[in-house]
């Protein structure tokens, strides 16, 4: 089962995604992959992101403002918009996302298919690697992944035509959402119990 959520910028997609993995963890339920999280200075003022391994905490960085006064801390990735790609960040999730697909997971996480991650081949390959193994195993375990709303890439596209549910995000149901996944999850293992 491939899980999609997408939505406009800051509606809670992965806040959504944050409160599910909570929600399975609390019904011992195993979680693997990888989530993306804002990074911010002292003052609050978002600076970067940064890739977390659902299982252990480990995290990674993802990317980083890009400044003539360093506040980069010396990236010198890709640029998307203000901020440079940590091409060495996205390797280390790549591998965090291939050892939970190899893991005993029931659900397999990605936080989030945009323009930043797919600048990573290390990553594409890793998602490819994702669809393969849910097109390879119809009953081992459930992904779920953020993607990006507009962007185009033809693994965004190959992960809606696999996708089994694709739900957008908003405001009217971002509450609600974790709950039902919970239980859209649930009812997959029980039919196949």
């Amino acid at each position: 089962m491939l899980i999609l959520l997408t939505g406009e910028p800051g509606v809670g997609k992965s806040t959504v995604l944050m409160r599910l993995i909570d929600m399975l963890k609390e019904k011992g339920i195993s979680v693997g992959g990888v989530v993306a999280r804002e990074v911010r200075d002292a003052g609050k003022r978002r600076v970067g992101f940064e890739f977390v391994n659902v299982i252990d905490g480990s995290s990674a960085r993802l990317a980083s403002l890009s400044s003539s006064a360093g506040v980069g801390g010396g990236i010198e990735g890709p640029r998307i918009g203000k901020y440079s790609v940590d091409l060495d960040g996205c390797r280390i999730a790549a591998m965090m996302l291939l050892r939970a697909i190899n893991s005993n997971s029931k659900v397999v996480v990605f936080d989030e298919i945009g323009p930043m991650e797919l600048l990573s081949s290390d990553i594409v390959d890793a998602l490819r690697a994702l669809l393969d193994a849910i097109s390879n195993s119809s009953s081992k375990y459930a992904a779920i992944v953020v993607i990006h709303k507009r962007f185009k890439h033809w693994i965004i596209s190959r992960y809606r035509e696999m996708a089994s549910i694709v739900i957008e995000v908003n405001r009217d149901n971002r509450d609600a959402l974790p709950l039902m996944l919970l239980n859209t999850i649930n009812d997959k293992w029980d039919k196949v119990r």
